[in-house]
């Protein structure tokens, strides 16, 4: 490729127009060579072709990048014959936009004279004579095979990632069909057990066994509501501590006719696993039960509830209005079941069972538990 500088004209070409055009003093007549250096010193592989697109130049990088040994063996030949024939479209717009001294960048594969594959990045771009005229075409070529590859990988990833991810959405959806068949299910025996015991326990009225299936009746009843309280939402996993505690509370004392005071309230983001929310429902509504029955006295009894936090432990207070304890009351030494239920959970979850009085006399039960974390997502 020649360059030339031509001395002042009348009409000033558009290389006596170049701001730079002082540098090619510089040169001193050097020009083409310094073309070919800059050409030679790149690592792309550079190539300039004559209008027609045949190769005319390739620099040495080049000849490597594409495992061509001799340039010969391609001097001359159409440029896009190198390439695989899904290409040549492409190819002859670009040079189609170069003759009209335009430039067209794009991406594509084509494997190297001995079948590497390759995938290139390509500028096509017109060279112009002093006149401004399109004199040659030049074709830059650069290796980005690692960058396409890395890149493949990763939407290979994603693409396995989103059919796992699907995958689990589907089996999540079915785990749900399945929560929800399971959750039927339980209600309904629950309900068949409760209306046998209870109809049992009217046959067998006025004698002991009578309120022993009275009692396990109630009992049932009462995890039957647990339960429902804790699936509302089969899907969730975490339970807010304090919207749960509150529903359940509040639907025991309605179902047992007693009347019901919230005090202080958990903050709704204190969150802990289901399961753990179901012990403590069970020791809330054991404690419920025994207030109700042990009221004693007529009209509904009164019940008030309190819970807060204190760093990772739950301290849930209910007090009722009742004619309170018994002397010498030790929740160790008592053979009801629900108090040993009690007991029990507090045990499993580091806490303490504490009793005394209300503030109106009757009985006060604190229970002290610590809180597990959710599970994580």
């Amino acid at each position: 490729m020649s360059i030339v500088h031509s001395g002042p004209r009348s009409e000033p070409s558009m290389l006596s127009q170049d701001p730079n055009l002082p540098v090619l003093d510089l040169l001193d007549g050097a020009e083409a060579g310094f073309a070919l250096s800059i050409l030679d010193a790149s690592p792309d592989c550079i190539k300039l072709l004559d209008l027609e697109g045949r190769l005319r130049f390739m620099n040495g990088n080049g000849l490597c990048a594409m495992e061509i040994d001799d340039f010969r063996v391609v001097d001359r030949q159409a440029w896009p014959s190198l390439w695989p024939s899904e290409a040549n479209e492409r190819l002859d717009a670009a040079m189609a936009a170069a003759r009209r001294g335009e430039v067209t960048r794009f991406e594509a594969f084509c494997p190297t004279a001995k079948g590497t594959p390759r995938w290139w990045h390509v500028t096509v771009s017109p060279v112009r004579a002093g006149t401004g005229e399109v004199h040659r075409i030049l074709a830059s070529s650069r290796d980005i095979t690692e960058t396409v590859e890395a890149r493949q990988r990763l939407e290979d990833q994603a693409e396995r990632l989103a059919s796992e991810v699907a995958q689990k959405d589907d089996a999540i959806a079915r785990q749900a069909v399945l929560m929800g068949e399971i959750d039927h299910r339980v209600k309904n025996s629950f309900a068949a057990v409760i209306a046998l015991l209870r109809m049992q326990a009217r046959v067998h009225a006025g004698q002991a066994a009578g309120g022993l299936l009275g009692d396990a009746a109630s009992r049932i009843s009462t995890l039957a509501r647990v339960h429902e309280q804790l699936h509302l939402d089969p899907g969730r996993r975490d339970v807010s501590l304090s919207d749960y505690l509150t529903l359940l509370a509040t639907d025991l004392t309605q179902a047992l006719d007693a009347r019901l005071s919230i005090g202080d309230a958990l903050p709704s983001e204190v969150r802990i696993p289901p399961s753990q929310a179901a012990a403590i429902g069970q020791v809330l509504a054991e404690l419920i039960g025994n207030a109700v029955k042990h009221a004693g006295g007529g009209g509904q009894p009164q019940l008030a509830l309190s819970l807060s936090q204190r760093g990772d432990r739950l301290v849930m207070t209910l007090t009722d209005d009742g004619p309170g304890l018994p002397d010498g009351f030790d929740p160790q030494a008592r053979s009801g079941l629900g108090m040993q239920i009690c007991l029990i959970y507090a045990q499993q979850m580091d806490g303490h069972l504490h009793h005394g009085a209300s503030e109106t006399g009757g009985a006060a039960f604190t229970v002290e538990m610590r809180l597990d974390p959710p599970a994580a997502s």
